[in-house]
Order: structure tokens, then C-alpha cells, then sequence
């Protein structure tokens, strides 16, 4: 799926389920788990961190990949496969707040992949391809892997989004 794609389909698929959710089932959550407001914060965070990164380092020329060989074969199975480690912790830096501000969480969503969209339209291949911003489990990334990272992570966070919504539902039958 082309970059530009993969971006106009995160919000449909994360955010689109949740347009007619009563504000109280924002934060309401299965036990041990996050809320949707914590899963959609917790994605919002990854987005706005990579985009700034990315954007502050957009005028470096002399940037070189930095990964070891485990990051690099996760980076080629998660990028080309999807998820595979179910039951990962989030990096101490992406982790939600306990209750989230819900318009706040939905702002830095959009506006981080707003961001994002902007830079695939704006900078040449040879920047998008030499510009990289650190994944913690991947190693760098450069911005087409970001998109990536986060249409495969946003899928992953939809499916976990859906089922909250499904217990939701039985809940209040």
C-alpha cells in the first residue's frame, strides 16, 4: 500500500468507530487494559513524536541508519508482516496518561498525521528515504517506514479499539 494511502487510512480506521461514542465510554475499560482514550493518546503520541522529529532533522544531509541486526530483522518482519510480538509494552515515552483529555488526544492525533502528510508531499524521495527519526524497537526509520510503522501499529490498536467497543456493548445490554 503507497504511503500516501496508508496515511489517508489511519484515521478512518482508528478514530472512524468512535465518532458517536458517549463521552463516559471514552474512559471506561476492560480490566488491565487501556481505555479507547489511552489507545488513541498512546497512538497520537507516536505519531506527533515521529513527524517532529522528522521535521527537525529535515535539512540534514548526513544522516546514516543507526540499528542493531535484532532491530533490523524486526523492522523487515513488523514493516512486512504486521505485529508479531503481541504484549509488548509501550516505550516509557508513549505511555497514556490514566485519563486523557479526549479532544487533546484526537488533535495531536490528526495534526501529527497532518504533519506527516505534509512532508510526503513536500520533501523529494532522497529526503524522505534519508531522513530518519529512532524507533526504540526498530531502530531508524525513515519517514515512508514511519508511515508504515504506524498504519501496521494503528491496525493493530483498531482491532483492541473494536473489541473495547464490543465489551462495551455488552456491557450496558
Amino acid at each position: 500500500m503507497k504511503v500516501s494511502r496508508q496515511l489517508a487510512a489511519l484515521e478512518p480506521m482508528v478514530l472512524g468507530p468512535l465518532h458517536h461514542l458517549p463521552a463516559d465510554d471514552w474512559h471506561r475499560t476492560v480490566p488491565g487494559k487501556w481505555t479507547i482514550a489511552q489507545i488513541v493518546q498512546h497512538l497520537a503520541i507516536g505519531i506527533d513524536y515521529s513527524a517532529a522529529t522528522l521535521a527537525k532533522r529535515a535539512d540534514r544531509k548526513d544522516m546514516a541508519r543507526r540499528a542493531t541486526p535484532g532491530q533490523t530483522l524486526l523492522r523487515h518482519v513488523y514493516l512486512g508482516l504486521g505485529p508479531v510480538r503481541p504484549g509488548r509494552n509501550a516505550p516509557m515515552g508513549a505511555i497514556p496518561e490514566e485519563r486523557p483529555d479526549v479532544e487533546a488526544a484526537l488533535a495531536q492525533f490528526r495534526i501529527g498525521v497532518a504533519r506527516l502528510e505534509s512532508m510526503t508531499q513536500e520533501w523529494p524521495p532522497e529526503r524522505q528515504a534519508g531522513v530518519f527519526a529512532k524507533n526504540p524497537a526498530l531502530g531508524d526509520l525513515n519517514l515512508p517506514e514511519w508511515v508504515r510503522f504506524h498504519y501496521v501499529h494503528g491496525r493493530h490498536h483498531a482491532r483492541q479499539i473494536a473489541a473495547r467497543l464490543r465489551w462495551l456493548g455488552a456491557t450496558q445490554a
